[in-house]
C-alpha cells in the first residue's frame, strides 16, 4: 500500500507567507520513516485549506489553481517514485526515496527539524480546524462542531483549567464529560452527537501529526446511543392528511403539501423544498440530494402529481424545517391522529418515560421514515427502496423501519405459506 502525503504549513500562526511542505509517514522494514520535502512555496495560512490540505481557489485567487497544481505534482511524483522501489520488492527508506523524488522535482532537501511544523494545542487546534472546514463543511456540520467545542471549553472550566491537551483525552476523560454533559439535563442521543464530534477532532489532528494519544479509537470510547421511538404515518393516515382542508391557513397548507411529497418520495426536507419542475423527467423525479450529493430517482405517485399540479408545478417558499415542524404538528392535531405513542428517553442520565399523542411527534423527518416502512409493509424488496433512498448501509436503512409486530403478522398475511 503507498502512503498518502499529506501537505502542512511550517508556521499556521504566522500574518506573514510561510513555507509549506510535504510530509509521508510509514513503516520500512528498518522501522518508522518519515520522508519531509520543502515545497519551495509560501502562502498566507488564510489562503490556505487545512482540511483539503491545498490554497483556497476561486475566482479571487488566480494562482491557487497553479499552486494546487505543483502541490499534486508533488504529491503523485513521490507516490510514483514510491511504486517504482515495490515493483523491486523494497519498503524504501525515507532518505533513498528522497534522494529520487528530489532528483525529479529538482528540489533542494529540507531537514525534518527545519520543515517541523508548529504544534497546536488542543483547543487551539480546534478552532483551526473548525475555521478551515467552514468553507467545505454543511452550515449544520459547522454548527455541530461548535456546539461541541462550546460544551469542552464548559468542562474544561468546572475543572478551573483552561484548556485540554490531546493527551488529556482518555476513557476516563470520557466518562467524566458524559457525567458533565448529563448534569446539564443532556438526553443520551446529544451525549453520542458530542462524543462522536470529539473523535472526529482527535482523529483529525492525529492525521496531522499533532496528537499519539489513540485512546478515542477504543471500543470503550464508543457514542452513547439509544433507540427513541420515531413513528410513521400509515397510508391511511397520510391520505387523511393530504385530503385536510387548509384553505384557510396559506402556510400550514403548503407546509402540508411538500410533507405529502416527502410521505411518497422519501426525500429529505433539504431536497423537497428545492424541488422544481425540471426534477421531472417523464414519470420519474431525479434529485441529487443535499446531504450526500448522490442522484437518486423515484417514481412519481398520483399524490406527488397532484401537488405539482396544484401550484402549476411551481412549488412556492417553503418554512424554515423549524417552523414547519411547529406547523406540522397543528395539522397533525386537525387531523386528529390521536393514536397514544409511548415515549421512553434517558435525559440527564434518567430514563423518562411518557406517553404521547401522535401528533405530537410529527416533523418533516418523518415523511422519509413514512414512506420505507410503507414500502417495507407492501413488501417492496429493501434493495430497491435503498438504492431510492441512497442508504449505503443496511444498518442505517433499519433505522428509519418502524413498522410494528402487529404491522408486521398483517403483511405477511398475503404471502401463500401463511394462507
Amino acid at each position: 500500500m503507498i502512503p498518502e502525503p499529506r501537505f502542512y504549513l511550517k508556521d499556521p500562526k504566522s500574518q506573514e507567507p510561510t513555507l509549506i511542505y510535504m510530509d509521508v509517514k510509514y513503516t520500512a522494514s528498518e522501522g518508522p520513516q518519515r520522508f519531509t520535502l520543502t515545497t519551495g512555496e509560501k502562502i498566507l495560512a488564510t489562503a490556505w485549506s487545512f482540511a483539503s490540505q491545498r490554497a483556497i481557489a476561486g475566482k479571487q485567487k488566480p494562482m491557487s489553481s497553479s499552486l494546487n497544481f505543483w502541490l499534486d505534482k508533488m504529491a503523485n511524483t513521490f507516490k510514483e517514485e514510491f511504486r517504482n522501489f515495490q515493483i523491486d520488492g523494497i519498503v524504501p527508506l525515507a532518505s533513498e526515496l528522497k534522494e529520487r523524488v528530489n532528483s525529479k522535482l529538482n528540489i533542494l532537501p529540507v531537514s525534518i527539524k527545519e520543515a517541523a511544523p508548529q504544534k497546536l494545542s488542543l483547543f487551539p487546534f480546534i478552532e483551526q480546524y473548525i475555521s478551515d472546514c467552514t468553507p467545505i463543511k454543511k452550515e449544520a456540520t459547522i454548527k455541530t462542531y461548535w456546539g461541541t467545542y462550546r460544551r469542552m471549553k464548559q468542562f474544561a472550566e468546572t475543572l478551573a483549567k483552561r484548556s485540554f491537551e490531546y493527551d488529556d483525552i482518555t476513557i476516563e476523560w470520557r466518562s467524566q464529560f458524559i457525567k458533565f454533559l448529563q448534569s446539564r439535563g443532556i438526553g443520551r442521543n446529544t451525549e453520542g452527537k458530542h462524543i462522536k464530534t470529539v473523535k472526529v477532532f482527535m482523529n483529525e489532528a492525529t492525521e496531522r501529526g499533532l496528537n499519539t494519544n489513540l485512546s478515542f479509537r477504543s471500543k470503550s470510547f464508543q457514542k452513547p446511543a439509544e433507540d427513541v421511538e420515531r413513528i410513521f404515518l400509515t397510508k391511511e393516515e397520510i391520505e387523511t392528511l393530504a385530503n385536510l382542508d387548509l384553505s384557510d391557513d396559506k402556510t400550514n397548507d403548503v407546509v402540508r403539501d411538500y410533507f405529502i411529497i416527502s410521505c411518497y418520495t422519501a426525500l429529505r426536507y433539504s431536497d423537497v423544498v428545492r424541488l422544481k419542475k425540471e426534477n421531472i423527467k417523464d414519470e420519474v423525479l431525479i434529485v441529487r440530494t443535499v446531504k450526500t450529493g448522490q442522484e437518486v430517482v423515484i417514481p412519481i405517485s398520483s399524490h406527488v402529481r397532484r401537488v405539482f399540479e396544484k401550484y402549476n408545478y411551481e412549488l412556492p417558499k417553503a418554512p424554515c424545517n423549524q417552523i414547519s415542524n411547529r406547523c406540522l404538528k397543528e395539522i397533525g392535531k386537525k387531523a386528529e391522529l390521536n393514536d397514544p405513542v409511548i415515549v421512553t428517553k434517558t435525559i440527564g442520565g434518567n430514563k423518562k418515560t411518557a406517553t404521547k399523542e401522535k401528533w405530537q411527534l410529527l416533523t418533516t423527518h418523518v415523511g422519509r421514515r413514512s414512506l420505507i416502512s410503507n414500502s417495507i409493509l407492501d413488501g417492496i424488496n429493501t434493495s430497491s427502496i435503498m438504492l431510492m433512498t441512497a442508504h449505503k448501509s443496511l444498518r442505517a436503512f433499519q433505522s428509519y423501519v418502524r413498522i410494528s409486530q402487529q404491522q408486521n403478522a398483517e403483511a405477511l398475511k398475503k404471502y401463500s405459506i401463511f394462507s
